[in-house]
């Protein structure tokens, strides 16, 4: 049922954009991602997935099909549409099929433009396309932070800000029975060579948690080299139970060096959830990358993680800490 429902939902989303598809475009973009993952710690079952490139607590020692995504924009005039369709590991649908990441109308009214369907949520530094980070695994932060929304968006620019306010279904997509409705905002521009975005939203979730995440990104070039600073904050306020409150730091800093790259994230996250679980983490990630043909990209990693806990599956049993090496192939259009 849920394969016919993603299927219609796509049959639909390019019948009511086929006119506008006639004046401009489609335009198709292509992006695959495969990877190999060896866990040091060698877990029996799994355990440290939110370490591995596929996120599969299965792929502690294997390859993996990463993701496979395929995406379509046109316009017509002041309309224009977009939509991106994933499968593979790293995508939310069920028995290898097709996800539906984004689908979107817009409408350029000048001063401002309007967005309405799935869109990409504009909280985070990192995302779940594989070419469109710097490293093969993701930061700790990313874990907490949403990847698109279903609502309707306002986008402008004035005096040197780009604004985005807008309603969503909730922190994720679908939730569409919950009769309560999330916010979500943006805040983006430079000052001085330091370009910065400051992203929040707020949703009461099914009536029952009420949810804040604050994101701010601080973004530059020195000493030729792109660094970049991450600030987030993700607050859980159950009506019944403890809160949870996550706050988390990431230090991204990469250069290239003709066709190779080098790209390093050290991050810190404190994690309070009550009496027993309150946890503190720290990373250190250092990938390396070669651009072997155009669109082509191949990059090894060296991933060692932390905590205050036992928290990472080692063997039968856990330990303080963890080490992974992680391959990645990755093609895009």
């Amino acid at each position: 049922m849920r394969k016919f429902i993603t299927i219609a939902t796509v049959g639909v989303f390019l019948a009511a954009t086929g006119s506008v598809a006639l004046a401009d475009g489609p335009d198709l973009s292509i992006g695959a991602s495969s990877s190999y993952v060896f866990d040091v710690n060698d877990p029996d079952t799994g355990g440290n997935a939110a370490l591995y490139a596929n996120l599969a607590n299965s792929g502690n020692e294997s390859f993996n099909i990463d993701l496979v995504q395929v995406g379509v924009s046109g316009g017509n005039g002041d309309v224009s549409y977009s939509a991106k369709f994933n499968t593979g590991d790293l995508s939310s649908s069920s028995d290898d099929g097709v996800e539906v990441m984004t689908a979107n109308v817009s409408y350029d009214a000048g001063s401002a433009s309007v967005t309405a369907g799935r869109i990409n949520t504009p909280i985070g530094y990192e995302v779940l396309e594989p070419w469109g980070n710097a490293n093969i695994s993701r930061s700790m932060a990313w874990f907490s932070q949403p990847i698109n929304h279903d609502g309707v968006t306002v986008s402008s620019s004035t005096s040197g800000l780009d604004i985005m306010l807008g309603v969503v279904n909730g922190v994720n997509p679908g939730n569409d029975a919950d009769d309560e409705k999330g916010l979500i905002g943006s805040v983006g521009g430079a000052a001085g060579n330091v370009d910065f975005n400051l992203s929040g939203l707020f949703s009461e979730e099914n009536d029952v948690v009420d949810v804040t995440i604050l994101n701010l990104i601080l973004s530059s070039e020195l000493a030729g080299m792109d660094v970049a600073l991450e600030a987030n904050l993700t607050e859980m306020d159950p009506d019944v139970g403890a809160d949870v409150e996550t706050t988390g730091v990431a230090l991204y800093a990469g250069t290239n060096l003709g066709n190779t790259s080098l790209n390093a994230r050290l991050e810190f996250v404190d994690a309070e959830c009550g009496v027993g679980c309150d946890d503190e983490l720290w990373g250190l990630t250092v990938t390396a990358g070669w651009e072997l043909a155009d669109g082509v990209g191949f990059r090894l990693e060296y991933r060692h993680d932390s905590s205050d806990l036992d928290s990472y599956a080692d063997g039968a049993g856990f330990e303080d800490s963890v080490d992974v090496i992680q391959a990645q192939l990755v093609l895009t259009n």
